[in-house]
């Protein structure tokens, strides 16, 4: 986890700002699915995987996922495998999602607190970031070894808002799948879905998240209207 912020910078107007990674500030979708077919096709070929299997892959651990098709003692090597065919595909399949940069930088202007909760691990999460040039705007990142529990389970969020000082305050959590939405509703947190996706636009509105937007440039607008 980063060091926490500066609290006498801190605006306190402002709600704390939690945001989800991939299919929310960085698009990753296509670098996910890719992975997923070569983890398949290396250790399950004659398996075919379906869009709806794919789509599915979004939001739980990959420990959840892949103990939906291996043995508990296979988990950890064919996690392993999907996160060196990841990391590296990371360089050529992976790129911010849109406006996402100016948009952080301007939320970071604006003297918001802001942070990542993801369930992905700490090294993808951060090379995420580094290649986006996200980085330097946020606070704390908290992966899935920072967190008593990952989403749908509110733990994480909680912990994070703990951790950096809001407990008991408003929270924003922007994700792009229902594992946010059920993550930041069982905290009493004000859940934002982002999505480009018609398939996790539906699962978003489904999911009974208070707020929908379709472009992150939206956001800063609507945050005021939050508060």
């Amino acid at each position: 986890m980063n060091t926490k912020p500066d609290t006498s910078e801190r605006n306190e107007k402002l709600p704390l700002l939690l945001f989800d990674l991939d299919g929310t500030l960085i698009d990753s979708q296509a670098m996910v699915f890719e992975t997923f077919r070569q983890v398949f096709a290396h250790e399950l070929p004659d398996y075919a995987l379906s869009d709806e299997e794919l789509y599915s892959f979004f939001g739980p651990t990959l420990e959840k996922t892949f103990l939906r098709y291996f043995e508990p003692d296979r988990i950890e090597e064919v996690i392993d495998l999907y996160q060196k065919i990841n990391l590296d595909l990371h360089y050529t399949l992976l790129k911010e999602m849109p406006h996402a940069l100016e948009v952080i930088q301007q939320l970071k202007d604006e003297g918001y607190t802001m942070a990542i909760v993801s369930n992905k691990r700490r090294h993808p999460v951060l090379l995420g970031m580094e290649i986006c040039h996200l980085d330097p705007y946020f606070d704390a990142v908290f992966a899935r070894e920072d967190q008593p529990a990952c989403k749908p389970d509110p733990a994480g969020l909680l912990f994070a808002a703990k951790e950096l000082g809001y407990e008991g305050k408003k929270v924003v959590y922007a994700g792009d799948n229902a594992a946010d939405v059920q993550a930041a509703k069982a905290a009493r947190f004000i859940p934002i879905g982002y999505t480009l996706d018609s398939t996790q636009k539906k699962a978003l509105l489904a999911e009974g998240t208070r707020y929908l937007i379709e472009d992150l440039r939206d956001l800063p607008g609507l945050l005021r209207e939050i508060e």
